[in-house]
């Protein structure tokens, strides 16, 4: 199965106005209990988009290149990149977010963004 963001992080992901389109959606299976589905049409009660690393990534402005620095203090990391006369482009800033225990890189991806749009470095 693909992994895709959290239900905490999808939540605050359609908070923030980040809606793209995606194939996954969280169901709830039980009172207070969802699990994230790959769309099919069974499923009747959609309650919140989920979306994998690779959505994440291409919502992202072109100029913003993402990188996964796995060293043991592992780091999921956008760098702002800024194209001017010189021919190599030069990097305007560069923002970390640490990679948690058993997050998969979709709800690392996901944080990010949060973060990116909470400090007005993107917008939806």
């Amino acid at each position: 199965m693909t992994k895709t963001t959290n239900y905490e992080i999808s939540k605050k992901l359609a908070e923030i106005g980040f809606d793209k389109e995606t194939n996954f959606y969280f169901t709830e299976i039980a009172p207070d209990k969802f699990k994230a589905e790959y769309y099919s049409n069974n499923n009747k009660y959609f309650l919140l988009k989920s979306y994998d690393l690779e959505i994440l990534i291409n919502a992202l402005p072109e100029k913003i290149k993402v990188g996964i620095d796995r060293t043991p203090q592992s780091k999921f990391y956008f760098d702002k990149i800024s194209f001017g006369y010189a021919k190599e482009p030069k990097i305007e800033f560069q923002f970390y977010c640490r990679i948690q225990e058993n997050e998969s890189l979709a709800d690392t991806a996901g944080r990010m963004i949060i973060l990116l749009h909470e400090k007005n470095l993107i917008k939806f």
